[in-house]
């Protein structure tokens, strides 16, 4: 059996060990915290394939790996959806980032034409699952399956002939002693569709394991394929380009400087818009300007011919004109998301956008510092740690628990509260709420708690989705049981068509 043959049956064992431990853990833990341990088993498969020399890890991946176990525990530490789904995302994109480690020098040096071949190779991996692992990894002209193969024939067609003996015999002899019959009436009695329901959850979850290993972890056959040719476009071209959206960019920053100038009625009276209005208008389409023009100027750099250095200078100046006015832009953007929130408080979107923008800052500031300074390949590693950096951050920072203390100040200030998104929002922000609940009106007060009591009081409600903001939220609960129980229900909340 050559090796390669023999580290893909490794591989395919690993595999139905992970569909295993994923059935497993679907069946006996709840959601989350049996997702956070399969991707841990699939880390855990990985390394001990890698020391047993069935799979190949290159030294980047050893990095890679220390921040998965960094991002694995937030998995179940917070509660917030939003947040989980970025945690698992970064999972996910420190997998592409393995699967380029064939084809980068060092993790400081990534090509984004490496990422997107990663990026295709691994959702083509976990697509394939095992099947490249059957058709082309295992040389089965070479496994020694001729004797074994009768064997287990022999094997089969002996147990197939005694069945029916089997039937025949289990009924007499069941009809000699009831205790027997009951006993094998029990043994027998199996749920072919449940069973069959087992056995495809496990396939599935093994061959997605299976997809994931290989795509990240096997290197033999990988496609070195080439960076398609630069088209190397004339100076001109891409100067005019860019200084049109320069030229656009620059007009509309003229615009909102004059505004920031306006008093309360000056601004409605030349913009036909109050203030708390304007704030509301805009804010995403900004954004959007902002995130877009960032991969069209590295495109133009990308496209840009070398031959004359002269003209890689000027267009680089130019560039970095650009980030300029796409960083005030972005300051507009963050100055309307400021007035927006003391209008209208703080929401879940709102403040994800502003830790976007804050991350997209950084990149701008670091396009300049690597692009524009020739250094195309260091672009990608800093966006990538900038934006590890922004979602510990936000783990640590527990944006619902955030969210609700802003809006409960409001609300002392004398600004409405809306008690359906406050306890709308998840178990993260149980703690904080209970913590000022207190200083609410008496109604205020009563309709936060008997909320919190009817969604988090359920304990079996509760650990569906297991984690340690539920696990404080259930106890913090309890002891609002007595007074919640005292007061009113709140009246439904009506919903606009």
């Amino acid at each position: 059996m050559q090796s390669r043959t023999a580290r893909a049956f490794s591989l395919l064992v690993v595999g139905l060990l992970l569909g295993l431990a994923g059935e497993a853990l679907q069946l006996w833990v709840p959601e989350r915290l049996s997702l956070a341990l399969w991707v841990s088993a699939v880390l855990i498969g990985a390394t001990a394939s890698i020391r047993v020399g069935a799979l190949t890890a290159l030294p980047p991946a050893r990095w890679l790996a220390a921040a998965a176990w960094v991002t694995i525990p937030c998995l179940i530490w917070r509660d917030s959806p939003v947040l989980f789904g970025l945690n698992f995302l970064w999972l996910g994109v420190l997998l592409v980032v393995v699967a380029a480690s064939s084809q980068i020098r060092a993790l400081d040096r990534v090509p984004i034409s490496a990422l997107i071949r990663s990026a295709l190779r691994v959702a083509g991996g976990i697509v394939a699952g095992p099947l490249p692992v059957l058709a082309g990894d295992i040389a089965w002209s070479e496994l020694p399956i001729a004797g074994r193969t009768r064997r287990l024939a022999s094997v089969g067609i002996g147990f197939a002939a005694a069945v029916p003996v089997l039937v025949v015999f289990g009924v007499l002899l069941g009809s000699a002693d009831p205790l027997f019959a009951e006993t094998m009436s029990r043994a027998f009695r199996v749920d072919l569709l449940d069973e069959v329901d087992h056995l495809v959850r496990i396939g599935v979850i093994g061959w997605i394991g299976v997809g994931i290993l290989r795509s990240g972890f096997w290197l033999e056959g990988r496609s070195q394929a080439l960076v398609p040719p630069r088209p190397e476009l004339q100076a001109t071209i891409l100067y005019t380009f860019v200084a049109a959206i320069g030229g656009l960019l620059a007009v509309f920053v003229g615009f909102q400087a004059g505004e920031l100038f306006l008093s309360a009625q000056e601004f409605q009276a030349t913009m036909g818009v109050t203030i708390s209005e304007y704030a509301r208008s805009g804010f995403f389409e900004l954004v959007w300007v902002a995130t877009l023009s960032l991969p069209l100027l590295h495109l133009a750099d990308w496209c840009l011919s070398r031959r004359d250095a002269k003209a890689v200078v000027r267009f680089h100046r130019l560039t970095a004109v650009v980030i300029v006015l796409l960083t005030l832009i972005l300051a507009s953007a963050f100055y309307r998301m400021v007035l927006y929130q003391s209008f209208y408080g703080l929401t879940e979107l709102r403040l994800y956008t502003i830790a976007f923008m804050t991350w997209l800052a950084g990149v701008f500031g670091w396009f300049a510092a690597t692009v524009l300074r020739g250094r195309r390949s260091r672009f990608v590693p800093g966006s990538l740690a900038g934006a590890f950096v922004v979602l510990l951050t936000l783990n640590v920072m527990n944006p619902d628990a955030l969210i609700a203390q802003t809006n409960l100040a409001r609300a002392r200030g004398g600004a409405p509260l809306d008690q359906h998104y406050l306890t709308g929002l998840s178990a993260d922000a149980v703690p904080t709420i209970l913590g000022a609940v207190g200083d609410l009106s008496p109604i205020e007060r009563c309709g936060v708690l008997v909320r919190l009591q009817d969604r988090w009081g359920d304990d079996e409600r509760v650990g569906q989705e297991w984690n340690l903001s539920r696990r404080r939220a259930a106890r913090g609960v309890t002891g609002i049981i007595t007074e919640a129980a005292a007061c009113p229900r709140p009246a439904p909340v009506s919903r606009a068509s």
